[in-house]
């Protein structure tokens, strides 16, 4: 298969009817932009598109509610207490399999 008929099998078509006065406006729109209506119509959607997925994916609060926010993420965490039975438990293993060594007992051999 040829690269340009792979890229025409990737493309998609957009099919939009509508009434004389519609497609009137919309040409003339495109005209004056010097595109074509399908190159209009794909950029206008487009960038609604995007605008519509920013709103409905954007967390909106008041300053308020994110000052408070803010504060709350800025304090340290209180760990829950199976982490810290986990970590307990973490140090005792670590500890036994490898206990301190004295610095001046080193018994690795120099390279």
């Amino acid at each position: 298969m040829s690269s340009a008929t792979k890229d025409k099998a990737a493309e998609r078509r957009l099919v939009a009817r509508t009434n004389a006065d519609v497609h009137q406006r919309i040409a003339d729109a495109a005209d004056l932009l010097g595109a074509t209506v399908s190159q209009f119509l794909i950029d206008s959607a487009l960038e609604r598109a995007n605008r519509v997925t920013q709103e409905a994916t954007r967390l909106r609060v008041s300053r308020d509610a994110f000052v408070q926010m803010m504060a709350v993420l800025d304090q340290p965490a209180n760990p829950a207490p199976r982490l810290q039975q986990a970590a307990h438990r973490y140090r005792e293993v670590m500890s036994d399999e490898h206990p301190p060594q004295d610095p001046e007992r080193n018994t690795d051999p120099k390279p």
